[in-house]
């Protein structure tokens, strides 16, 4: 039997769509297209003629429902697939567009970017060029203006030479005016000389070979001539002394041989009274230093007439970093370090004469990196380290009394300080207190007191070396608070009191030497990346460098003296 008959039966033509229990279902059958039911009052709801029509009914209604359930079901899971398959699309939509739309903006950022760098390198370029037009400009000033100093210093030195010139022309033409007092001794050719009680009788021409001489210009009759009752030119000096002086005018290329220190100080003494050189050069000699494995005790001397150096009689004890300073004929060192890099007290002289290092009286204070100078008669120590400190203190030589004493400190402690003397005072240049210098301070030794100098150097510089020429200060190389070596050189003119670059060295040194030779500085040895040996002379009338003689050992830390003997 078919569903739709039970149904029939159990409900009957036109039968009530209640249910037992009261519950009705013919809205939701209308509503899913079961028919048009139409609900029966109660009173005409038939019985059910069985239970089983009962149970058939709802199975037919759960069928019925289960089937809708799963109409339902089948449309609802379409649509919900619908939706996802909607969304899917959307999604990947959303993100081709959001792709895109960052694709876009990258590449608008990458474009502003690449925009912004080229505003920047173009603003830098810019900005490069401007500080390099102003570098050159101002550069182009301090050139104009630093040709111009020059120009006007050169210029001053010229004036200046050309008055002192004049002012010796003008004093030797006076001297031709008043001289030949006695034309008698100007025309000898062999003279009577009584010196001290001893009479000598030689040549007129073996007494005036040097020009300039006391002994020249006598018998020239450019100086007033004493005579004693005899007529003989009568001096009053040591005859002993004088015999050995003028056995070597007899003979001037040995020159005297003194048979110790005493005689050789009195030879040297009577020879500068006479205005005799025993040799036709000025000796500069480099003294001990350091060739970068050892201190160095050896000693050479400049031939300038050969052009070459020469061994010498080397020091007692090796020494680097010491003072040294010539005086009447004797080289002298004090103080430095040697292979323990101890400061050291001790001093020794060099007898010039006898080519021989004798001790000298040791200093109060032990000290290395300190400078020394001649100054009068006397020979100063100044500034150093002394191992612990940096030192202010000063002391100074007399050879008269055989000491050293303590005059007035530095302003500033100093160590690998320069100094030179110029006239009667004594400068020091730069050094380290700790820092780097470029101050400058001056002694006085009649007042027995230091003062600073207004104007400080133009560069900063320890381990420097120093000369003194032509009115002029000079200080040249060294290293400054950046460890750079300088190859610069600057000057001051002690009449203006300005400080000025000159023409650069050949090459940068520190802890190199110099000096005054003739018409010259001479720069020698000293360190940059390697030892040198190498050695330059430097003209300040023409602001030009020439390569010298190297030197038999490449040295730093050393010493460099003149002597004019």
């Amino acid at each position: 039997m078919s569903g739709t008959s039970r149904l029939t039966r159990a409900t009957g033509a036109g039968g009530p769509n209640r249910i037992p229990g009261g519950a009705t279902f013919g809205s939701e059958f209308s509503s899913t297209g079961m028919g048009d039911l139409h609900e029966p009052s109660d009173a005409l709801r038939p019985p059910f003629a069985r239970p089983e029509e009962f149970e058939d009914m709802v199975g037919d209604l759960r069928r019925v429902f289960i089937g809708w359930l799963k109409k339902t079901e089948s449309e609802l899971r379409k649509e919900r697939e619908s939706i996802i398959s909607d969304r899917k699309s959307f999604d990947e939509e959303k993100r081709k567009a959001w792709k895109a739309f960052l694709v876009e903006k990258q590449a608008e950022y990458e474009k502003l970017q690449e925009e912004r760098r080229r505003v920047e390198t173009e603003s830098a370029a810019t900005m490069k060029q401007i500080a390099v037009e102003r570098e050159d400009a101002r550069q182009r000033i301090v050139e104009e203006r630093e040709q111009f100093d020059g120009e006007k210093d050169n210029w001053k030195r010229k004036m200046l030479m050309e008055r002192e010139k004049f002012l010796q022309e003008f004093d030797a033409f006076e001297e031709e005016r008043r001289k030949i007092r006695d034309t008698n001794i100007a025309v000898q050719t062999v003279v009577d000389l009584n010196v001290g009680g001893v009479v000598f009788e030689t040549s007129r021409l073996t007494l005036v070979q040097q020009q300039g001489s006391f002994l020249e210009s006598l018998l020239n009759g450019r100086h007033q001539v004493s005579r004693d009752r005899h007529g003989r030119i009568f001096i009053d000096r040591d005859s002993e002394l004088f015999r050995i002086l003028l056995q070597f005018l007899r003979d001037p290329s040995v020159p005297p041989c003194p048979r110790d220190s005493a005689e050789s100080s009195a030879i040297c003494s009577e020879a500068s009274y006479y205005g005799l050189k025993f040799f036709p050069f000025p000796l500069v000699f480099a003294l001990g230093g350091h060739n970068g494995v050892d201190h160095l005790n050896t000693v050479e001397v400049l031939d300038i007439a050969q052009q070459c150096w020469r061994p010498c009689s080397p020091l007692e004890t090796a020494r680097t970093y010491f003072g040294s300073a010539s005086s009447q004929g004797r080289l002298y060192a004090f103080g430095g370090q040697n292979f323990d890099y101890k400061a050291l007290c001790d001093a020794e002289q060099y007898d010039i004469l006898r080519d021989k290092w004798v001790p000298a009286p040791a200093l109060n204070i032990p000290r290395r990196n300190a400078c020394g100078a001649s100054l009068g008669n006397r020979i100063f120590a100044l500034g150093g380290f002394d191992g612990t400190n940096i030192l202010s203190s000063v002391e100074a030589y007399d050879p008269r009394i055989k000491n050293w004493m303590e005059v007035s400190p530095l302003m500033i402690p100093r160590s690998s300080a320069t100094c030179s003397v110029f006239g009667e005072s004594l400068y020091v240049f730069g050094g380290t207190t700790g820092e780097r210098l470029r101050s400058v301070e001056r002694f006085d030794p009649r007042a027995n007191k230091w003062e600073s100098l207004q104007r400080d150097m133009i560069e900063v510089r320890s381990a420097a070396s120093s000369a003194a020429y032509l009115s002029t200060l000079f200080v040249m190389g060294g290293m400054d608070n950046g460890h750079q070596i300088h190859s610069s050189i600057e000057s001051m003119d002690l009449h203006s009191m300005k400080w000025i670059f000159r023409r650069q060295m050949p090459q940068p040194r520190m802890d190199a030497a110099s000096v005054v030779a003739s018409d010259s500085i001479l720069v020698a040895g000293g360190q940059n990346e390697e030892v040198l040996n190498s050695t330059a002379f430097y003209r300040a009338d023409v602001d030009e460098w020439t390569e010298g003689p190297s030197m038999l050992f490449p040295r730093y830390g050393h010493s460099l003296l003149v002597s004019n003997l």
